[in-house]
């Protein structure tokens, strides 16, 4: 699912979890929030996946400072590492 700031069903943009809870009810058997994955590179995002109750990938800069990723389920120095099997996904 992608989604922008222009939806009209997100009240709050980032740090607040709007985005990704209007996102996750759009599915058709809506998901828990647990069994979501977020995918950030800003630690306002990570914040919004986080308070969502939602697992984030964080693919930050690499010239942010390191104590503004420590929120994240886990951090990636690029897409490339991502690893789904480690979230029970299938491998690619």
């Amino acid at each position: 699912m992608v989604m922008g700031s222009t939806d009209k069903e997100v009240k709050y943009g980032k740090p607040h979890p709007d985005i990704f809870l209007v996102a996750a009810a759009r599915f058709p058997d809506k998901p828990n929030p647990e069994s979501c994955l977020v995918f950030e590179d800003s630690p306002h995002g990570v914040t919004a996946g986080v308070s969502a109750g939602m697992q984030v990938v964080m693919v930050p800069d690499p010239h942010l400072d390191k104590r503004l990723t420590t929120h994240a389920t886990i951090v990636l120095p690029t897409l490339a590492k991502f690893q789904p099997e480690i979230f029970g996904l299938p491998p690619f």
